[in-house]
């Protein structure tokens, strides 16, 4: 990807402004495959975001650290006795000590970080690295993704789900496009949401959507699909102080296995999405897994 740092620094912050309560751990190698890096540089991002005031640690001892790292206290200052002479003249590895092993729940955002997220959002927009709401990545980026995922070992499942939502078009035509957005935005960020740290989600023209999971079972993509069509179909729209229209979404799932660990996985996926839709809308179809 064009640029790995700023996106892994998004997704990092966008969970940490999700989820501010939900146990991550820096450590875990899903966490750290989620936002893009290993352990040694998600540290390395931490301690640049508490330098630039986006994040910030909860306890007391941790503050004293981000005084150091901001340069705010003399050399000569006492360490607190919890901290060792060590980390406290290395501030950067007192950060990946108090991360390894803990949990986010003792790092929070600021003000200044979920502004932070708007221009990490701006940014990787113009270079169309996310799609034009700023949610999800842009599908340029899905063979490559997929290629890379399908030439993990084979006893590593691979999933791809292609949604669109069901006619979407009426509502740009009888509300306009202003209200068609606030449709669209809400239905990507409810893909990023019901995903979580299990897939990738691309967008292409219009409603145009595909996740690629990897390493979940067959049953569980399949779970995570009608979770969102689900979701999709209870979701409450409003423009102007006026509610809009409900909207549904079709979906196909594909797996290897029990599908061939090949790149047209995908178009499985599609031709299922087609199929929901030829068969009355709303609903998700797959192949059944096997018992």
């Amino acid at each position: 990807m064009i640029d790995d740092i700023r996106y892994s620094e998004l997704l990092f912050l966008r969970a940490l402004a999700k989820v501010p309560q939900q146990l991550f751990n820096p450590s875990d190698s899903s966490f750290q495959k989620a936002v893009g890096m290993r352990g040694d540089m998600l540290s390395e991002m931490v301690a640049t975001l508490i330098e630039d005031m986006y994040v910030a640690f909860h306890r007391s001892d941790a503050q004293l650290i981000v005084s150091r790292l901001r340069g705010e206290l003399a050399p000569t200052h006492a360490p607190p006795l919890r901290l060792h002479d060590y980390l406290w003249s290395n501030p950067r590895e007192a950060v990946r000590c108090m991360l390894n092993g803990q949990t986010l729940e003792d790092i929070r955002i600021t003000y200044r970080g979920l502004r932070r997220i708007e221009e990490l959002r701006d940014i990787l927009r113009a270079d169309r690295i996310l799609e034009h709401f700023g949610v999800l990545l842009d599908l340029r980026y899905f063979r490559r993704d997929l290629e890379d995922a399908l030439h993990k070992g084979a006893e590593v499942p691979v999933s791809v789900l292609c949604a669109d939502m069901d006619d979407f078009g009426k509502i740009n035509k009888q509300f306009g496009q202003a209200a068609g957005d606030v449709v669209m935005k809400a239905y990507l960020e409810l893909v990023q949401e019901k995903l979580g740290l299990l897939g990738t989600a691309y967008r292409g023209l219009g409603d145009e959507v595909v996740a690629l999971i990897t390493g979940q079972s067959h049953a569980r993509a399949i779970t995570i699909a009608e979770t969102i069509r689900s979701s999709v179909e209870s979701l409450k729209h409003e423009y102007d102080g006026k509610p809009l229209p409900r909207v549904t979404a079709s979906l196909g799932v594909a797996t290897t296995p029990p599908e061939s660990r090949i790149m047209e996985i995908e178009h499985i996926s599609e031709e299922r999405k087609k199929r929901a839709k030829d068969e009355g809308k709303n609903r998700v179809v797959f192949e059944e897994p096997s018992s």
